[in-house]
């Protein structure tokens, strides 16, 4: 599945499995042209944390907290990730 979200926004991405829960990731854009940046939000009860996470713009996989994507698309406007990485050489897994 893909996931296309847009710089200042959220999207949840709901975990697989009955009681798998799910994760919000922003996109935060582009700082400089070689690197974007993804901040997942995490909470429990009355605590949370939302860190910024840079990226290498030639990445073609990325680790967010305990979850793996591919990239297909990054854009200072958006970002495209799939959570179907077969094929895809990574070295973050």
């Amino acid at each position: 599945m893909e996931h296309k979200i847009y710089t200042g926004t959220f999207n949840k991405i709901k975990g697989k499995g009955f009681l798998a829960g799910s994760l919000r990731i922003m996109y935060c854009g582009m700082p400089d042209p070689q690197t974007f940046t993804l901040a997942p939000f995490k909470a429990e009860g009355y605590h949370g944390f939302s860190p910024n996470i840079y990226y290498e713009i030639n990445a073609s996989a990325i680790r967010v907290l305990d979850k793996t994507f591919g990239i297909v698309d990054v854009t200072p406007e958006y970002i495209i990730l799939t959570e179907n990485i077969e094929g895809i050489q990574t070295e973050y897994v």
